[in-house]
């Protein structure tokens, strides 16, 4: 097979890969803005080994993700680092409230439905819902066999259900 030329996938599906990007950095814009350059300069001087046999958009999840694990990891180092060094103790505020209050308590309720969750089913839903993957393609990006992610899957449903149910909410039955 003939080496791929990755650049238009990149640009026709740059949304889709911030959405990931920014999921895999925790929300954090400006982290997830850096590592997606970072990924989409792995994928464009590692593209003469994409062959195709995967699907590109798997290809590009599984960067993104690794990047963004590589890019954490090296974040929790220098916050440790500097609070030991300054004895600094994490205050664990946030900052940049919403403007908007709607808008913040449709966030926190359905940051409270994902948080039944588990991290894994968490992710599940990410790359099946909104980033139009599936499940087989999923697991290939979580590195986790078919079985499991249908486990994952179905848990998760199953989970979202009955909270909404709980809450009163009978469409999501």
């Amino acid at each position: 097979m003939q080496p791929v030329n990755i650049k238009p996938k990149l640009e026709e599906h740059h949304k889709e890969y911030y959405g990931w990007a920014l999921h895999c950095c925790s929300r954090d814009a400006e982290m997830a803005r850096d590592v997606l350059q970072s990924s989409y300069l792995k994928m464009l001087v590692k593209q003469t080994t994409f062959r195709g046999e995967a699907a590109l958009k798997t290809w590009a999840f599984v960067i993104i993700k690794n990047t963004a694990i590589d890019a954490l990891r090296k974040k929790q180092r220098e916050v440790k680092r500097i609070q030991s060094e300054n004895h600094i103790v994490d205050t664990g505020y946030e900052t940049g409230a919403e403007d908007i209050h709607d808008k913040k308590l449709r966030k926190l309720f359905f940051t409270e439905a994902l948080n039944q969750l588990s991290e894994r089913q968490r992710e599940i839903l990410q790359l099946v819902f909104y980033h139009d993957l599936s499940l087989n393609q999923s697991a290939e990006i979580l590195s986790i066999s078919q079985g499991a992610i249908r486990k994952h899957y179905d848990r998760a449903k199953k989970a979202l259900a009955d909270w909404f149910e709980k809450k009163g909410i009978a469409a999501f039955k």
